[in-house]
C-alpha cells in the first residue's frame, strides 16, 4: 500500500494513499460557526462543499501553520463514516507535505490504537528511521459530527464531476 505522510504539530502522520482524490494549494475556507475547532468549515470542490479538517489540531491541539508546504488533501470516505448513504470526500489541512512511500518498506512498532478518545489512530510504523502513525481516515470525525457534515456531500444520483 501507498502511504501519503505529512507533519502535525512537529510529528510524522501517515494515510492511505488510495483514499487520496487530490492534492491541493490551501484555500479560503468558509467558516461555520459551532463545529469542533478542528473542523475549520466548508470549501467548495467541484460544484460541492466539503467539509475541512485541520488535522495539526485535531491531532496535537496546535493550530495549522500557513507554511508553503501545507495542502488540502481531499479523501474519500466510506464505511461507518457516512453509514448507509454511499462514499463521501472531506478536506484535510497537512503542514509539509512529505512524501509518498510504500508500507511494505515499513516495519509494525506498534498495533493499531483502542483509544475513545482518538479512534482515528492507527499502527505506528517505523520507516526509513522514523516513526510514523498511521491515521484511519474514516475516524476523523466523530459519529455525530460525521452524519451532519458528510450525507450532505453525498448526491448517489449525480456522480463527482
Amino acid at each position: 500500500m501507498q502511504l501519503l505522510t505529512f507533519t502535525a504539530g512537529g510529528l510524522v502522520y501517515a494515510i492511505g494513499a488510495k483514499t487520496v482524490v487530490e492534492v491541493l494549494p490551501t484555500v479560503p475556507v468558509r467558516p461555520v460557526p459551532h463545529l469542533p475547532d478542528y473542523v475549520l468549515g466548508m470549501v467548495a470542490y467541484r460544484g460541492r462543499m466539503l467539509p475541512v479538517i485541520a488535522l495539526p489540531r485535531r491531532l496535537t491541539g496546535v493550530p495549522a501553520r500557513a507554511l508553503l508546504s501545507t495542502r488540502l488533501i481531499i479523501v474519500e470516505v466510506a464505511g461507518s463514516a457516512v453509514g448507509e448513504i454511499g462514499p463521501a470526500r472531506l478536506g484535510l489541512i497537512a503542514e509539509n507535505m512529505v512524501s509518498t512511500v510504500r508500507s511494505e518498506d515499513a516495519e509494525t512498532v506498534f498495533p493499531q490504537m483502542q483509544l475513545e478518545s482518538a479512534p482515528y489512530l492507527g499502527r505506528m510504523l517505523r520507516l526509513g528511521g522514523q516513526t510514523v502513525h498511521l491515521l484511519v481516515v474514516e475516524r476523523l470525525l466523530p459519529a455525530g459530527v460525521a452524519s451532519g457534515l458528510l450525507a450532505a456531500t453525498v448526491d448517489p444520483a449525480e456522480p463527482w464531476a
